[in-house]
């Protein structure tokens, strides 16, 4: 009998698109839930758990393939210096519950649940410094592995790399990830100055995106691609992608900017204009294509137009 994640890919073999999610962080900022300065929508998990189980919902009825756990942001790295270490694990198998419960209740058990797992630090200026001073690369370690045995006692059905950007952090949770007993799929985040420049890491732009693709590849991951990023240069990174990648490609942007104090995305782009550069994308090459930080369940039903 095939699991989930093996229809998946038969789909995908056959020449199928497979839908991920849009946002969960800006989608729950959408429907009144308050974030949190400093581990953004962390704790939405057991402060707001119905909210975030509907979140999920949207996404399943609006066609997606691939729903995303509420886990960018819970890792003892952000958590901990904000305060919150003995919630660590009540968050992240909450956050986990919720995307289940969300499958259960849609009655669509060929959805995948993919566990995110970032490089992220929090979000205030103090305490992320301070952690960038502090944070040794044992303490990395503890802090990815924590978050794969989350989501492999969690029965996910993959492990998703979210804004890999930082070598320095991304290097220690590529290693932690690539022991997981689960399939995993890194998205790597990506900036350019203007259409005719190198496109660079998202985080250090003295870093060439290729080298972060080639030090992602070197792992052997079944799925790569480009996510929180400007759709006009996904094109340009995917084929950057499969220079050194033949497995599962990923395109997922973000589109549009924070509007404080309330993290609310303003001039995101269209559902028909992303469908365009959908459209772009899968001829490219890309086979799993959806959404990031901006973009909502509106963006998903679009998007099922390119999945066949």
């Amino acid at each position: 009998m095939f699991t989930r994640y093996e229809t998946l890919l038969s789909k995908i073999n056959s020449g199928k698109i497979a839908i991920l999610d849009c946002g969960t962080s800006t989608e729950l900022e959408r429907r009144g839930i308050t974030m949190n300065d400093q581990v953004w929508s962390a704790r939405a998990s057991i402060e707001s758990f119905d909210v975030l189980v509907e979140t999920h919902q949207s996404y399943i009825d609006s066609g997606a393939d691939v729903i995303t756990v509420n886990g960018y942001a819970s890792s003892r790295l952000v958590l901990g210096p904000a305060g919150f270490t003995d919630e660590v694990k009540a968050i992240n198998v909450k956050n986990i519950e919720a995307a289940l419960l969300a499958r259960e209740r849609c009655g669509n058990n060929d959805v995948l649940v993919a566990g995110s797992i970032s490089t992220q630090l929090p979000y205030t200026d103090e305490l992320r410094q301070r952690a960038e001073r502090n944070t040794s690369k044992e303490i990395l370690f503890d802090a990815f592995n924590e978050m794969v045995s989350f989501y492999e006692e969690g029965k996910v059905d993959l492990i998703l790399l979210e804004m890999m950007s930082v070598p320095s952090r991304m290097l220690v949770l590529f290693e932690c990830a690539s022991s997981s007993t689960l399939p995993v799929w890194c998205g790597l985040s990506a900036k350019r100055s203007r259409r005719d420049a190198t496109i660079t890491g998202y985080s250090d732009r003295t870093i060439p995106l290729i080298d972060n693709v080639e030090k992602a590849a070197s792992f052997g991951f079944e799925g790569m691609g480009i996510m929180h990023s400007s759709v006009d240069l996904i094109e340009d990174a995917i084929e950057l992608i499969r220079t050194k990648h033949d497995g599962l490609i990923m395109a997922y942007p973000d589109s549009g900017y924070f509007k404080s104090p309330n993290w609310k995305f303003e001039d995101v782009i269209t559902p028909d204009h992303l469908v365009e550069f959908a459209n772009q994308w899968k001829d490219a090459g890309a086979n799993i294509i959806g959404g990031c930080c901006g973009l909502g369940p509106e963006h998903t039903e679009a998007l099922c137009s390119v999945k066949d």
